[in-house]
């Protein structure tokens, strides 16, 4: 078997070049490097008598539930010293939140840089043009295990102009200081990108509503939610319709539609996907699917494709988690369709499936005024 080293490179080099048809290849590496060097994951699939042998193409490769990330350590280096990102969105306790043990960054970041590039800063040369990149999140000293927070500081390191930054707190947001950064930039027609959960920008509405605070941001700025209506309490649930959210980012910050971009993300996966509005300058319910990730709506009695157009549980293959785990079966409903190759619509959470997410961090339920 190739070492994984090797396998490291070929995947980035995939990661690199979107013309290259070697997802099916590479998966079925993946697969076997994951068998043979992650013991509960290879338990898991023996128990489904699915081992590399008898698997010849991506869809058969077992995908362990998010679920699995609580109670094993699915890694392919144990004993390795990894970073660990934990989920957020649990009822359980701390002790029943989710670990992703990753043993290796460089592919999660070049994943990362590659999505935000195409979806968030399409107009950005990587690591050359820069803007002022405002987080609604706690730094990462407040919140080390947050694979969101370790997103959004790389951007900030890669993008961020002078003065960007993280605006969150222990206990919320500092909405009395975003709102006198925003006066700044407006003032001097500096363009910003505004970066948090949907739960977050929601309780700053409500901020700047009772501030009677507005802004017409300069041409250029732009916002990425994440999260949705997960975490909004009852007072904000309204901004879980996204006509509605839209709508109030146009009101508050001048932003147009196509200038708001949802991204769909875990704490189990290395890369994420996004509205293509930025790109497209247009409006979508629609994520795109970055080339080295795979995604399949599964009916859950037969563990079979949907029909075309029909909803299924999403069930995600994501080259990027080369050292844990490639095939997480998720709890969320989504659509593929071949009217829509390359993309698929979120529908929300399967029916009694627990909460999750970022947005369910207790930091993010109040903001603090003057």
């Amino acid at each position: 078997m190739t070492g994984h080293l090797s396998l490291d490179t070929r995947i980035a080099r995939f990661l690199e070049d979107s013309t290259a048809d070697r997802f099916e290849s590479l998966a079925l590496e993946t697969f076997a490097y994951q068998y043979e060097h992650n013991l509960p994951y290879r338990q898991f699939c023996d128990r489904r008598r699915l081992t590399p042998e008898q698997v010849r193409e991506w869809r058969r490769i077992p995908a362990v539930p998010t679920s699995a990330f609580k109670v094993a350590e699915l890694t392919c280096r144990p004993g390795y010293r990894s970073t660990t990102f934990l989920t957020s969105g649990t009822t359980r306790g701390v002790e029943r939140r989710g670990r992703h043990l990753v043993a290796d960054l460089a592919l999660p970041h070049a994943a990362i840089l590659s999505n935000a590039q195409a979806h968030l800063f399409p107009d950005l040369a990587l690591g050359a043009d820069r803007m002022l990149l405002l987080s609604l999140t706690p730094p990462p000293a407040l919140r080390p295990h947050s694979s969101l927070v370790h997103m959004i500081t790389l951007l900030i390191e890669r993008w961020g102009a002078p003065g960007s930054g993280h605006l969150g707190t222990a206990t919320g947001l500092d909405a009395e200081r975003l709102s006198d950064l925003l006066r700044h930039a407006e003032a001097e027609e500096r363009p910003v990108a505004l970066l948090g959960t949907t739960a977050a920008f929601a309780l700053f509405f409500t901020y700047c509503d009772a501030q009677a605070a507005a802004w017409t941001l300069p041409a250029g700025s732009r916002l990425m939610d994440t999260g949705g209506g997960k975490g909004l309490p009852a007072a904000g649930m309204i901004f879980a319709d996204r006509p509605v959210f839209l709508e109030t980012c146009r009101r508050t910050f001048g932003l147009p539609p196509h200038a708001v971009v949802n991204e769909y993300g875990m704490t189990e996966l290395s890369s994420q996907f996004y509205d293509e509005g930025l790109a497209g300058r247009t409006t979508t319910d629609r994520k795109a699917i970055p080339h080295w990730v795979r995604v399949r709506p599964i009916d859950p009695r037969t563990d079979d494709d949907v029909p075309n157009g029909a909803p299924g549980l999403l069930r995600l293959y994501d080259l990027a988690n080369l050292h844990s785990v490639m095939a997480i079966q998720t709890d969320d409903v989504g659509v593929c369709s071949t009217e829509a190759a390359g993309r698929f619509q979120l529908l929300g959470r399967a029916a009694g499936a627990e909460p999750r997410g970022c947005s369910l961090d207790p930091a993010a339920q109040s903001v603090s005024a003057p």
